[in-house]
């Protein structure tokens, strides 16, 4: 049997995605990448926003006349649309057989290679599964995600992942170091570790930041990152561990919303300003130029001119190195979906614009801080622009391109200077005799 699995959405799908290809694998499934080769096709698809499931239906109707030229293929959709949308999508999509939510993947396998033609859809929440026992495809030789914890309690006004990946659950620690030296004995010598609030795990006395103390003690693992931490999280014992492990990355993706706590409660965020602040000044503290990513939402319903100041004032105060920055939508499904907006689009994509022209010009003068910096990059790839020169990452999460000397491969630890940017990329200049 031939298996084709696309993948939507963040990063716990594509590792939902790893570890679905690994168990059809057991069972002696090969994957192709053409579509129109395989026996079954996958499709994980994304629910945060109604266009990541409008952009994922159009891509399953592109299956349809593959469907039609081979009525045995059997298509399968994954994942958090299927949650939410469940029997509608076989009622819409006729030519789909299975709809598959996230607590129901073990039974995949089942279905592909039972003889019956019956149409299911299994999405009923597991409170026990967490999938213990199982691994994920390595997303790379050197470096790739482990999943930690599922679902969330936060029940943010705006947000539909509870809905669709339920209340969250923490899989036992001796499982996670498992597969962490399983990927460690393959060659990986970075780990992502992945959860909806991954600094919420907790398993017995354990909890992340220990978690993160025993990781950093498998042979083989040199770096370790985390996303996404939720700043209710950050306890002192955390702080400390991210901050004298040498082995944490100095990079945390740290959800800010709004800097308004006013919008901060009616997006029912659970955490204020003040101690926002009080996580990045102990971070930037240990490390100035410790890397902070961000969310941020543009226009949420009720915000005011001037909360939206205040998301300006924190954006400047924070400085932050990148954001993902969003003009609000209404999600259906959601608490916030019930309210009556008071801006207009036009309205809210005018804030976008100004908060995009300050974020840019923030990111460019923390890349300005690493000039002349001596960094050790993990190569990941060669550059996409020229096949002659190479990317790598700082261990603050910064791209920087270089022209490699000698052989110098994907996995590879290099030590670069950093001496110019194009763009918003860094460029280096390999260190003589600094290679590791």
């Amino acid at each position: 049997m031939k298996y084709h699995l696309a993948t939507y959405g963040c990063q716990m799908n594509e590792y939902d995605s790893a570890m679905i290809a690994q168990m059809l694998m057991r069972h002696g499934a090969t994957p192709v990448l053409e579509p129109d080769k395989a026996d079954v096709i996958i499709v994980n698809t994304c629910s945060v926003r109604e266009k990541a499931e409008d952009t994922a239906i159009a891509r399953i109707f592109q299956f349809k006349p593959l469907k039609q030229a081979n009525p045995d293929l059997k298509i399968i959709i994954v994942g958090c649309m299927a949650k939410n949308k469940g029997e509608e999508l076989l009622k819409r999509l006729k030519f789909v057989n299975y709809v598959v939510g996230p607590d129901q993947y073990r039974k995949i396998p089942e279905l592909l290679f039972s003889p019956s033609r019956k149409r299911l859809c299994l999405l009923d929440f597991d409170s026990q599964e967490n999938y213990v026992g199982e691994s994920a495809n390595l997303l790379t030789p050197f470096s790739t995600h482990i999943t930690i914890q599922r679902g969330c309690n936060k029940r943010c006004s705006y947000c539909i992942v509870p809905y669709v990946r339920g209340p969250e659950k923490y899989r036992c620690a001796e499982d996670i170091l498992r597969e962490v030296s399983e990927a460690a004995r393959a060659g990986v010598s970075e780990v992502m570790l992945l959860g909806q609030t991954v600094n919420a795990y907790r398993d017995g006395n354990e909890n992340f930041a220990s978690l993160l103390n025993r990781v950093s003690e498998i042979e083989g693992i040199k770096r370790i990152r985390f996303t996404s931490p939720h700043p209710r999280h950050y306890t002192r014992d955390l702080l400390e561990v991210l901050t004298q492990n040498s082995k944490i990355c100095h990079h945390a993706h740290i959800p800010l919303q709004s800097g308004s706590n006013a919008i901060l409660k009616k997006m029912r965020r659970q955490h204020d300003m003040e101690t926002y602040y009080g996580i990045i000044d102990y971070l930037r503290s240990a490390d100035p130029l410790y890397h902070i990513s961000t969310d941020i939402i543009c226009g949420f319903v009720g915000e005011t001119e001037t909360d939206f100041e205040q998301t300006l004032e924190a954006v400047q105060k924070v400085q932050f190195d990148t954001a993902f920055m969003f003009v609000y939508s209404p999600r259906r499904g959601t608490e916030s979906f019930l309210e009556t907006e008071i801006l207009s689009e036009n309205e809210k994509k005018e804030r976008h614009t100004r908060l995009t022209e300050i974020q840019n010009a923030i990111t460019l003068k923390r890349n300005q801080l690493m000039l002349g910096r001596k960094e050790t990059l993990l190569v990941e790839r060669a550059s996409s622009r020229d096949a002659e020169e190479m990317m790598g990452k700082t261990d603050n999460f910064k791209k920087v391109i270089f022209k490699p000397e000698g052989i110098v491969k994907p996995g590879d630890y290099v030590r670069c200077k950093i001496d110019d940017i194009r763009g918003w990329t860094l460029r280096g200049t390999l260190v003589e005799n600094e290679q590791e």
